[in-house]
């Protein structure tokens, strides 16, 4: 009896052991593998609405189409989108009117070449440029509503709302 009670008592503590080490160890942590998807973020389209209550993103449209869009030729004159513009908004005989510099830094000496402009009225807009070599007045008008759908058409909606960062308006009104 001695014989068979020793390799049992022997097992039973062994036992014991191994159950009381495995107790106090922590358990392996699991590994988790987090994959990022991404997701690339629409711009929200621009509306009426929107560039009612936001008129730098308004302006923004209209000297995009200006250089987008317009057969004046001396709207290419402003599309250097990294220099950026200046509008400066003056009354004139109670008419708005819009001047559109080239370069948001520009200085009034500079300012020597009567510069593009529009105005606004209900809802459209009036390019106005002067030829310079021909001495004439050069005029489109464009509702807002295609200024909004070309914009939309080309895919533009993220570079148009972008515009205002580099966009100075100067109101002497």
């Amino acid at each position: 009896m001695k014989k068979i009670l020793i390799p049992i008592i022997t097992v039973l503590i062994i036992g014991t052991i191994v159950g009381l080490s495995t107790l106090h160890r922590t358990p392996r942590a699991t590994t988790t593998t987090v994959h990022k998807s991404r997701v690339i973020q629409q711009p929200q389209p621009i509306t009426e609405t929107t560039i009612a209550k936001q008129p730098a993103l308004k302006y923004s449209c209209i000297i995009y189409y200006a250089i987008k869009h317009l057969k004046i030729q001396r709207w290419q004159e402003v599309s250097d989108f990294s220099l950026g513009w200046q509008v400066e908004i003056y009354t004139d005989q109670g008419q708005t009117k819009y001047l559109v510099w080239s370069d948001k830094h520009i200085k009034a000496d500079a300012k020597q070449l009567q510069p593009n402009w529009f105005t606004l009225k209900n809802d459209h807009v009036t390019y106005d440029s002067f030829g310079v070599h021909t001495f004439k007045k050069d005029l489109t008008t464009v509702s807002m509503r295609t200024i909004l759908a070309q914009i939309k058409r080309d895919h533009a909606t993220k570079t148009v709302r972008h515009m205002p960062t580099n966009l100075v308006i100067k109101d002497h009104r």
